[in-house]
């Protein structure tokens, strides 16, 4: 497989999906703008074939050189993410959501949706700047998503993305102009593990996997020019999460969080960020996670930092019907709605 790496120092999205896979945004539907601290990272990989060694040919050189299917790559790296595009990230990894709200302020509600209802991921369109060079990066789909919070810091979040090409270049394209940037914290908000622990936590990393089969992204096409390219980015019941918690604790906390690993015991367990107030209201943004019957899945681990008694968690989670999953997410802030289906 070659990768060529390539990076842009800028991208703008949208809130809308796109009409069918297949078919980029309109440029005009790439209106928001997001700042950058680190490169989005570009590799092109893709699966060369040619007929070196073919008996027949007199010799052993390649006389012919093709590709069987390429596509895109995108790392965002770790960074501190402003609250409208930690919304999009999420609301395109799960491909489901709900708005609501009245005035300034709306809750989306994200969760994993059953695959018999929602069997292949959303896909978005991207606006970057590569080397001066304005491109449309079209079919973008979350692969995985990490949102970290830790100490008196920012939440953070970072991501791997799928898209199947780069666009024409956006000829006359104007970039929007960047939105004041509105961030939640990780020691503003809440933490409960069947029991208030506010105090108590330090940091957590949710990382979330769509499990993509790759295999499976290439079906047959009516026209050879676009048989290298994915044709959709189908889930698989593979997809999940896991949840790393490191929290302050006490001698006896560590017996009953053992206990609850061996025993497989379900625990209800809600964590969230805030940050500004919205507008004139009492209400402000927030990312917050639920994990309605969380279990632990590894052994908790012991530590003293700073001469405080720690322990870490890994945790997963079980069906939960009102979620129809073992995790949601609910994003608050002024975004009026994500996933709108292009016109």
């Amino acid at each position: 497989m070659t990768k060529v790496q390539r990076s842009a120092s800028k991208i703008a999205w949208g809130i809308k999906t796109q009409s069918e896979f297949g078919t980029a945004l309109d440029k005009a539907d790439l209106d928001l703008d997001t700042k950058l601290p680190e490169p989005l990272l570009i590799t092109t990989p893709d699966e060369p074939w040619t007929d070196q060694g073919m008996i027949g040919a007199g010799h052993e050189w390649p006389t012919q050189r093709g590709v069987k299917k390429q596509w895109i790559e995108l790392e965002l790296q770790e960074m501190d993410a402003p609250i409208d595009f930690v919304g999009m990230l999420i609301a395109l990894f799960f491909g489901k959501i709900g708005s609501s709200g009245e005035g300034d302020n709306k809750t989306h509600l994200c969760h994993f949706d059953a695959l018999g209802t929602l069997d292949a991921a959303k896909v978005t369109s991207l606006a970057i700047l590569e080397d001066g060079n304005e491109k449309c990066v079209q079919d973008v789909a979350c692969k995985s998503l990490t949102l970290r919070g830790e100490g008196s810091e920012r939440l953070k979040v970072s991501a791997s993305l799928l898209g199947t090409k780069l666009a024409s270049d956006l000829a006359t394209y104007t970039w929007p102009t960047a939105a004041d940037l509105r961030y939640v914290w990780n020691y503003a908000g809440t933490f409960t593990f069947e029991s208030d622990m506010k105090a108590q936590i330090r940091s957590f990393e949710l990382t979330l996997d769509q499990a993509i089969d790759m295999d499976l992204a290439w079906i047959k096409v009516a026209a050879e020019a676009d048989r290298i390219y994915a044709s959709l980015w189908p889930l698989t019941e593979s997809r999940g999460f896991s949840l790393r918690l490191s929290i302050r604790c006490e001698s006896g906390d560590i017996a009953t969080f053992r206990s609850a690993f061996q025993q497989k015991t379900e625990m209800a367990l809600a964590l969230s960020c805030l940050g500004l107030e919205i507008g004139d209201t009492d209400d402000f943004d927030e990312v917050a996670i639920a994990v309605p019957k969380a279990i632990i899945t590894e052994p908790p681990v012991e530590s003293f930092v700073g001469g405080y008694q720690h322990l870490d968690l890994t945790l997963g989670g079980n069906y939960n019907a009102a979620t129809t999953g073992p995790i949601s997410i609910t994003v608050t802030n002024d975004v009026a709605t994500y996933l709108t289906a292009a016109s």
